[in-house]
């Protein structure tokens, strides 16, 4: 973990195959005397379809995020192309306020390499 007093940041990098919950990366910095205001992430996941939502699955963990601004970030064909594929997913995840996760709100997305 990288902490940056001067930037207000945290900054969490993983290798491959390890896996770390939101929840668990936000406690780290609480209990480095930090209060968390959101997550950039960079996570490795797919995108999928339940009922009208799109979700964004994280691989390792496999917690559920809804997906907003989706089609912002690509059209709505590339979204559908990509549904259930692997993928690197690049967004913001606000500090949830309640037990519900609150939505990612996605910038972009590439297959993973």
């Amino acid at each position: 973990m990288k902490v940056s007093l001067n930037q207000g940041r945290a900054s969490i990098a993983l290798r491959p195959g390890n896996a770390i919950t939101l929840d668990q990366a936000t406690q780290v910095v609480k209990d480095k005397g930090f209060t968390p205001r959101e997550a950039r992430v960079s996570a490795r996941g797919e995108l999928v379809e339940t009922g009208a939502r799109l979700q964004f699955k994280l691989l390792n963990t496999n917690q559920v995020y809804d997906v907003v601004d989706a089609q912002a970030a690509k059209s709505r064909s590339e979204v559908q192309e990509n549904i259930g594929k692997p993928l690197i997913l690049e967004g913001i995840i606000p500090l949830p306020t309640g037990k519900t996760p609150s939505p990612m709100q996605l910038h972009d997305f590439r297959p993973i390499p």
